[in-house]
């Protein structure tokens, strides 16, 4: 039996947290290079976009994330 490490336990908590992580750590980067936009809007969608590549065990599409200019 294969068991997915990211769904596997507690309701997908440890899924929660590695992309809480991900997430805090991707937004502080796109701070530091000047993204402009809703500060709400970029961390939902980096929520969105890092949970989907979490999932996937890939990464994130290219240009996911280009309405937010810099």
């Amino acid at each position: 039996m294969n068991v997915n490490p990211l769904t596997a336990g507690a309701g997908g908590s440890w899924l929660a947290s590695i992309t809480a992580t991900l997430t805090d750590a991707a937004y502080a980067v796109a701070l530091r290079h000047g993204v402009s936009g809703s500060w709400i809007d970029l961390q939902l969608e980096l929520w969105r976009v890092l949970t989907e590549a979490v999932e996937s065990g890939g990464s994130p599409p290219a240009g996911c994330l280009d309405e937010f200019d810099a």
